[in-house]
């Protein structure tokens, strides 16, 4: 079984920089690049695009809340039109910049607070969805709860892929054993990267190459 391996670029803002990054993605087969809320400037944009439509990597955009002071990790109360309105925008950007590399983005990761929400709220999940689809139905949202990626599914109508976060403490193997099987495994150190990039070799599963289906 093969697996799609992801990690974060572009978590950097002006002076705060953040190369382990790039090594982490090294070992990748998709990258979510930040759209400038949570972080992410237009130079370190630029920089991952460059880097993912180097290495023939899916390319995805990482949205969040607009808080650059705490990351993206503090939870916000916002309207519907204020979700999708949020969404639309960190879409575009990235959308919009990977066009000049005439690159396209494939999928969809939510940041922080909004990925525990994306998770854990229907309500909030499905608005999200409905904002993903309605700026390019093609894309894919990356979901950590197989139960809501089940229920966006069949209730907006748009492609999820399952995500499993690999810690120090999991293997390849739990990865095969699992009872729902993850479409893509998320990484955010060097160590757990190389350690499952060793037992396998990662590709992008159920993205879609945008341009070609539209």
């Amino acid at each position: 079984m093969v697996f799609d391996f992801n990690s974060d670029l572009a978590q950097e803002y002006g002076i705060y920089k953040n190369e382990k990054a790039f090594e982490i993605a090294e070992y990748m087969s998709s990258v979510n690049i930040s759209a400038g809320f949570h972080a992410g400037d237009p130079l370190s944009i630029k920089k991952a695009l460059e880097f993912a439509k180097d290495r023939n990597l899916a390319i995805g955009a990482h949205i969040g809340y607009p808080d650059i002071s705490g990351f993206g990790y503090r939870n916000m109360e916002m309207t519907e039109d204020e979700i999708e309105a949020m969404v639309i925008y960190q879409l575009g950007a990235i959308s919009s910049f990977a066009g000049t590399l005439n690159a396209e983005i494939e999928h969809v990761r939510c940041h922080g607070a909004m990925y525990e929400k994306l998770n854990n709220d229907i309500s909030f999940a499905r608005t999200v969805a409905a904002a993903v689809k309605k700026f390019n139905p093609w894309l894919n949202l990356i979901v950590g709860n197989p139960e809501i990626k089940a229920e966006i599914e069949k209730e907006v109508k748009i492609n999820c892929v399952y995500e499993v976060l690999f810690n120090e403490t999991m293997s390849v193997r739990q990865l095969r054993e699992m009872d729902v099987k993850p479409d893509t495994v998320h990484f955010t150190t060097l160590e757990n990267a190389k350690r499952a990039y060793d037992v396998i070799k990662p590709s992008p599963v159920n993205y879609n190459r945008v341009k070609e289906q539209i």
